[in-house]
């Protein structure tokens, strides 16, 4: 098996806020993940391509502290994990934990406290109302989950993720269940917000849009890293061609909007 392609220079590893190291996982005698290692710097935001089956979400389970990997680390410099406060989730499946009418900012609120708040404190307000305004959904306030459309869903899950100042976001297919408006204007919250207080992110998505506005690095993964590096380099490269998705060969990629390119080189 040919080595993988990087285009990620050594000097960003000084900055690193997040590190996975050798992972491997194994269902059975099915290595779902093989020796996985990568790291992402302080503000950069890494797009997890592959893939269905390619193990995408076990690596976020990993990562996030839900799955003991039989080999490797995951770790976060000076933190220990698992940590809200460290790491802001979003899932794909979205799930309110509760039977009787709840509002948005009790959602959000809740992971403040790590459950359901009867009545928000002056900081959790304080800190519920900042990250609605993070995301655009100041005017949710004192709506009812059971009212949100698939867009206004994902911001309360990502304003949830935000309350409490992470230093990483891990977020799994944020625009499942949104229709196209809904998910191009989610693509710009999430751009805002890869692009403030140098928050580091992990996003997995197959929409080549979501992709080419909020990607600094992509890693393709197939059990294994096949490749990591910048965007505009990795999707359109010989190693790659025979296995990415078209749709991300095809893409088109905004360079006003991404970092410049660096020296690709093998490890």
């Amino acid at each position: 098996m040919s080595a993988p392609h990087y285009t990620h220079p050594d000097r960003e590893r000084e900055e690193c806020v997040f590190e996975v190291r050798g992972v491997t996982k194994r269902f059975g005698d099915r290595a779902v993940l093989d020796d996985v290692s990568f790291w992402i710097p302080k503000g950069e935001f890494l797009c997890l391509v592959g893939p269905n089956g390619a193990g995408k979400s076990t690596l976020l389970k990993v990562c996030l502290g839900l799955l003991e990997p039989d080999a490797g680390t995951v770790r976060v410099p000076g933190a220990q994990l698992p940590d809200s406060r460290v790491l802001g989730y979003v899932p794909q499946r979205k799930s309110f934990a509760r039977r009787f009418p709840a509002k948005v900012e009790e959602l959000v609120a809740a992971n403040l406290r790590g459950k359901w708040p009867l009545r928000l404190r002056a900081a959790e307000r304080e800190a519920t109302e900042r990250a609605l305004a993070r995301v655009g959904a100041e005017h949710l306030w004192g709506k009812s989950l059971a009212d949100l459309s698939g867009g206004e869903t994902q911001r309360a899950f990502l304003a949830r993720a935000l309350v409490t100042e992470p230093k990483i976001l891990i977020l799994d297919e944020p625009e499942a269940g949104v229709d196209v408006m809904g998910r191009r204007e989610l693509v710009e919250v999430l751009y805002q917000v890869s692009r403030s207080d140098e928050l580091a992110a992990i996003l997995v998505s197959h929409h080549p849009e979501t992709i080419a506005r909020t990607a600094e690095r992509v890693l393709y993964l197939e059990h294994r890293v096949v490749a990591w590096g910048l965007p505009q380099e990795l999707l359109g490269s010989a190693e790659l061609a025979a296995i990415s998705d078209p749709r991300l060969r095809s893409t088109r990629w905004d360079d006003d909007s991404r970092p410049p390119p660096v020296p690709a080189r093998e490890r």
